[in-house]
């Protein structure tokens, strides 16, 4: 008996390491070198009809940049919460929708139709147009607080989302439509270049690609190549799919830092000059209001799905003088320069440390690519 029972133990444990074997030995995932998919557009639907109805909110936001204009509660509700079969508000993240609804809208409405100076910041009750662009009473510009966040409190969400569920064809496509490319991948939104142009998170993503083979929009496409092959080739390949999807996400969330590194390069040298012009003023705060949002966007993403710490989204907002649950102060970016830029310093540091970004890496996204390079 004994005997028998070692001979069907080993027969077990040689049909186990046989098994192992056989994974061992498949085949290398080949990865083609474009994407396809033949119901991209019957996919999509939902994502297309979003990304519309972003703009539409964002447009509409940005009819009280005009002092002669008064924005509606109702109508911000509408274009939020009530525009379309699948509403903007279903797709974002409680946290994100709650401050939308409850705090941006009416700081939006109250701010419009008045008129503001950062240079009265410290005393200012209220928020109000300063050249064209509205702000709230601290300087900031809740508009791009509320749509550059939603980059990563819907459209980042949303992809989220769909990768915690069965991964199918229509599963990447649909992604790929919410990142705001298209199965072409452009990375470009030159009309006269491409007729399926990059927009929203691609878009960014593409300004700051040098087109050289190795920059953030390229790695995006080579891992949505990735996950697509991974998927089409069965459950043996469970792990180059789940590497794909979490390289997808994290590559999309360095891309949206990147730019924040992007638009404080500019914010700073705008304020940097002796006597910077009010449209430079204007410029640079709209500017780190948008690395505002892009960065406060992620407090609404569970960490689990996201590089970046609560503990480090609230850093880099208290210094760009827009803590959470505060007043900002973002005026002060502005009357006093001097002693207020070196934050925006520290940001970037912050950044680099983060996602270990190198310094050659910072210096290039210091610029916009397409427009270098003519694309």
């Amino acid at each position: 008996m004994k005997k028998q029972f070692f001979t069907a133990l080993g027969f077990v444990a040689f049909g186990t390491f046989f098994s192992a074997c056989q994974k061992e030995d498949k085949p290398d995932l080949v990865i083609p070198t474009s994407y396809t998919s033949e119901s991209y557009d019957a996919n999509i639907t939902v994502e297309k009809a979003l990304r519309s109805q972003l703009t539409s909110f964002a447009n509409y936001m940005k009819v009280g940049d005009n002092v002669a204009n008064k924005l509606v509660s109702d109508s911000l509700d509408y274009y939020f919460s009530e525009n379309g079969a699948t509403t903007l508000k279903s797709k974002t993240a409680t946290y994100y929708s709650n401050l939308i609804e409850n705090t941006w809208m009416n700081t939006l409405v109250n701010s419009s139709q008045n008129s503001y100076n950062p240079a009265d910041g410290a005393t200012a009750t209220n928020g109000g147009v300063f050249v064209n662009r509205l702000l709230d009473k601290g300087g900031k510009e809740i508009m791009q607080e509320v749509e550059k966040g939603m980059y990563a409190a819907t459209l980042y969400n949303h992809i989220v989302a769909l990768s915690q569920g069965a991964i199918t064809q229509e599963t990447i496509d649909r992604m790929i439509c919410i990142y705001g490319a298209h199965p072409n991948f452009p990375n470009t939104n030159t009309a006269a270049n491409t007729t399926t142009p990059d927009t929203y998170i691609a878009l960014y993503t593409a300004r700051r690609d040098k087109n050289d083979g190795t920059g953030l929009y390229t790695k995006i496409k080579q891992q949505f190549l990735k996950l697509q092959a991974a998927v089409k080739a069965g459950a043996d390949y469970d792990k180059e799919k789940n590497q794909a999807l979490s390289e997808v996400k994290l590559l999309i969330e360095k891309a949206i830092m990147a730019t924040v590194v992007n638009y404080t390069t500019g914010a700073k040298a705008d304020l940097s000059v002796a006597f910077p012009t009010d449209a430079k003023k204007v410029g640079a705060l709209h500017a780190l209001s948008e690395c505002v949002g892009f960065i406060h966007g992620f407090k609404a993403i569970p960490a689990s799905q996201r590089r970046i710490t609560d503990a480090q989204i609230e850093d880099l907002l208290d210094n760009l003088l827009a803590p959470i649950g505060e007043d900002a102060t973002m005026y002060k970016f502005v009357t006093d320069s001097e002693n207020q830029l070196s934050k925006i310093d520290a940001v970037q540091n912050s950044i680099k440390s983060i996602y270990g970004f190198s310094s050659a890496e910072m210096t290039d996204f210091g610029k916009n690519w397409i427009s270098e390079q003519g694309r």
